[in-house]
């Protein structure tokens, strides 16, 4: 019914990925994430210093470039495995690095608001949390 009311105004009907498969997504990349930071952490712990505070901000340029490459190129490894991937509102895909920062940066907003933001992908209609509606991105079933 919904795809109908689409089609009949010219949009794309979408596909869109429930609830499920997004949050297993999202743990393993945080999974991903913080190993390569636990490893980093530790390395900054026994080096110390002001070498072992660079080795921390490392971490946090791992995550900004492990979100930014592959949400810009459409599809993180958890969102491989659970066959999800990302979409411009306006149809484009891959959706670029600029787009994908900004979903990172909507991530970090979504999470702030105790959550609030990824609580919104329960009650949106399009299934777009804050992240996505910053970024202007759909997530779709491959």
């Amino acid at each position: 019914m919904e795809n109908e009311m689409m089609a009949e105004r010219g949009e794309i009907p979408l596909n869109l990925a429930s609830p499920g498969p997004r949050l297993i997504s999202y743990l393993i990349d945080n999974i991903i994430v913080g190993v390569i930071g636990s490893v980093l952490n530790y390395i900054s712990m026994n080096v110390g210093g002001s070498l072992g505070g660079i080795i921390v901000s490392l971490g946090v340029v791992v995550s900004v470039g492990y979100y930014t490459y592959f949400f810009g190129n459409g599809q993180t490894p958890g969102m491989m495995a659970m066959k999800i991937k990302l979409i411009g509102t306006d149809g484009t895909y891959p959706i670029g690095y600029f787009k994908g920062f900004l979903r990172w940066i909507g991530m970090i907003v979504s999470a702030v608001v105790i959550l609030l933001g990824y609580v919104w992908i329960l009650i949106d209609k399009k299934k777009q949390g804050w992240h996505d509606k910053i970024a202007g991105t759909y997530v779709v079933n491959v």
